[in-house]
């Protein structure tokens, strides 16, 4: 869908006239044009327009981005989001066809560092990863790379957690926190930032059962923060899943049980899969 398309949708979404919605900021017949993609629209008047009537931003970039990212991207995209799939439902056959897919065929270098990783993990084979493989993912996490901002290498961190060190991930996860208290994230990062932070208490916890070290302080002070800033309904899942993850690490097994069979009850199997036992 193009920006004009999009547009449209949006207006007859708000049971707008043309005139109505870009009233304003554009005339109606420069504006008809670019709902009909003769004409295209500068971004000051886009978001004006957007901004004006309510428009969910986030939601109408989803709709147009498709048509605006190269046949590479996309392709590398589609297979991203079937790794993640497959690692939330727990599908390994799955997710062997779609990394193998990945580091075969991708361009993108962290792409296929994160599908080589998840891949090595999910077989237990984390140990076969080779010395030069972990200094590329390192590399990608220097300071001056701002990787707390950037969507991919928090995405490549996420994935490679199994493989750094235990004081080397506390390191990490301790920026990425101080970042998060410290500054204003838009919902669609904050999701990503707790998508991660998930991700380490699980790491934590399955070290913590193979009876590695771990820091409980630093465990206790990433679930605070999730407990803090999840209040909001549509963050809901990721307080669950921090009290679930909480029951397990006291060793209240039977509390966490009944947290999960809850949620499969509603219909949930495929999305808490992959939650620890």
């Amino acid at each position: 869908m193009d920006i004009g398309q999009a547009l449209r949708r949006e207006r007859l979404n708000l049971d707008l006239t043309q005139q109505q919605m870009c009233e304003g900021v554009l005339s109606r017949s420069f504006y008809a044009k670019v709902e009909s993609g003769q004409y295209r629209i500068n971004a000051e008047s886009l978001f004006e327009i957007l901004l004006r009537h309510q428009v969910d931003i986030t939601e109408f970039l989803s709709l147009i981005r498709e048509n605006y990212i190269s046949e590479e991207c996309r392709i590398e995209n589609q297979f991203a989001n079937k790794m993640d799939q497959a690692v939330s439902a727990k599908d390994i056959n799955a997710l062997e066809k779609y990394c193998k897919q990945i580091i075969n065929i991708s361009n993108n270098e962290v792409l296929k560092l994160r599908a080589l990783i998840t891949l090595a993990y999910f077989r237990d084979e984390l140990d076969k990863i080779d010395t030069e493989t972990a200094k590329k993912i390192e590399v990608e996490f220097d300071e001056g790379k701002e990787w707390t901002r950037r969507p991919e290498l928090l995405r490549l961190l996420a994935n490679t957690m199994p493989l750094w060190s235990q004081d080397k991930l506390d390191f990490l996860i301790g920026r990425l926190l101080a970042k998060a208290r410290k500054e204003e994230v838009s919902e669609l990062m904050m999701e990503r930032y707790l998508r991660l932070l998930e991700n380490y208490l699980v790491i934590c916890y399955e070290r913590k059962v193979q009876k590695k070290k771990i820091h409980n302080d630093h465990i206790n002070e990433v679930m605070t923060y999730i407990i803090e800033v999840t209040k909001p309904l549509h963050l809901m899942i990721y307080r669950i899943e921090v009290i679930y993850l909480k029951n397990l690490f006291l060793g209240q097994k039977d509390k966490a049980k009944k947290i999960k069979q809850n949620l499969q009850e509603f219909g949930y199997e495929q999305e808490i899969a992959n939650w620890p036992e």
